[in-house]
């Protein structure tokens, strides 16, 4: 929320929007799943046989829509009741609007949360007017304009272009005593969306939200793998490599595994292993198998649709080379090949590969014959990156599970 009065420094004290019906009842439902956790685990621990199954059918019947209701419509009271003292609060815009994206709904918003346009200040001279909103001259004017209409919020939507632009902007602002915000639209200026992080005193842009940059995220996630790889390799690699090597010997010889040079997190490289599921002999190791292959033997097909042959790949997620899910690393001549094709590819790096992914889970696995699907497997791909939780990695893990007994009709 922007609205704060008598304040010099920005401080975002709310969210600008208020939440929907869908997302407010969302959030209720989480909010019932901890209470409701939190009081049987407090049952459990002092075994209270006091508190009757009725009682917390009722309890919980009653919070759920209170819960809703105070979602939706509570911070926006809290916010007129403590922050405004029931008095709007005086606003001067500055700029055009045609770098803020959705400004009109954006300020609808705002006026449910306090915000009172009070006029409109051209920064450039193609400048549009704002729709209701009052021209009240230029930038050159900022300071009488200050005084003249008690403004208690500025609302600038663009960067300053000059340094003397930036010490007018901040000097009028503090002596009127004025809080100053400024929409971060570098996502239009430079094309992409990045995002502003602080750090030990510090702000930085940095491409993505990056939630495996977090100690803890990353601790979380590697002890998940280490544990569905110590399961994997002690309940499911042995009688699946015996099955394996018997096949081998009556249907294609050769070796158990098959090992490939692949790129791996910050584009390092690595030896991701599979179970072998083509002839040995010469070929083009660059080619993606498609689904009449002659260079994949009978069984190996089974074992591919599965995704059997990518078992030995909790080998490397023991060795920290890769992680139980996330983008699926290529053949380093398709991964040359993608980047070029796709210049976001290589972000896809910036996190471990993995045996499974959002993308491989939504259907995007086996031969990438398109740019539509290439787009679309880095879609995903890139959103895994951005909004990683572990509980993403449990939907992910589970629905592959699925998938090997009920494999899509893209995996050959």
């Amino acid at each position: 929320m922007l609205a704060c009065r008598n304040s010099i420094q920005p401080r975002l004290l709310w969210s600008s929007s208020p939440l929907n019906f869908y997302d407010s009842t969302r959030i209720a439902f989480r909010q019932i799943v901890f209470a409701g956790a939190a009081v049987f685990t407090i049952v459990v621990l002092f075994k209270d046989p006091g508190i009757s199954r009725l009682f917390l059918l009722v309890f919980f019947g009653v919070l759920a829509p209170l819960l809703a209701v105070l979602n939706r419509h509570q911070p926006r009271w809290i916010n007129w009741r403590f922050f405004f003292d029931k008095k709007p609060v005086p606003t001067l815009f500055i700029g055009g609007t045609d770098r803020f994206p959705d400004f009109s709904s954006w300020l609808a918003n705002q006026l449910q949360l306090g915000v009172a346009p009070v006029g409109h200040l051209t920064y450039h001279e193609q400048d549009l007017p704002i729709s209701d909103v009052p021209r009240l001259g230029s930038f050159d004017d900022l300071g009488r304009v200050l005084a003249d209409k008690s403004i208690s919020q500025v609302v600038m939507f663009d960067l300053p272009d000059t340094t003397a632009d930036a010490e007018k902007l901040l000097g009028c602002c503090i002596a009127q005593g004025s809080r100053l915000i400024i929409h971060n639209n570098f996502g239009d200026r430079f094309g992409y969306a990045l995002q502003m992080v602080s750090e030990d005193n510090h702000s930085f842009l940095c491409l993505h939200d990056e939630p495996l940059q977090e100690p803890i995220n990353c601790g979380l996630k590697r002890t998940l793998d280490i544990v569905i790889a110590c399961l994997v390799l002690v309940l499911v690699f042995p009688p699946l490599a015996l099955l394996v090597a018997i096949m081998h010997r009556l249907q294609s010889p050769g070796p158990l595994f098959h090992a490939q040079m692949r790129t791996g997190y910050n584009q390092s490289r690595f030896l991701i292993l599979k179970f072998r599921s083509m002839h040995e002999g010469p070929g083009d190791v660059d080619k993606q198998a498609d689904i009449d292959d002659d260079r994949v033997f009978g069984f190996a097909r089974f074992l591919r649709r599965s995704s059997l042959d990518e078992i030995p790949q909790f080998i490397n997620v023991l060795r920290g080379e890769m992680s139980t899910v996330g983008p699926r690393p290529h053949l380093l001549a398709h991964s040359r090949a993608f980047s070029r094709d796709l210049n976001v590819y290589q972000i896809r790096y910036f996190v471990k590969p993995g045996i499974t992914g959002l993308a491989q889970c939504n259907g995007f696995r086996g031969l990438t014959s398109t740019p539509e699907l290439l787009r679309n497997r880095v879609r995903l791909d890139l959103k895994y990156v951005r909004t990683w939780t572990l509980w993403l990695d449990v939907v992910i893990i589970l629905k592959t599970a699925r998938q090997v007994f009920v494999p899509p009709s893209s995996a050959h």
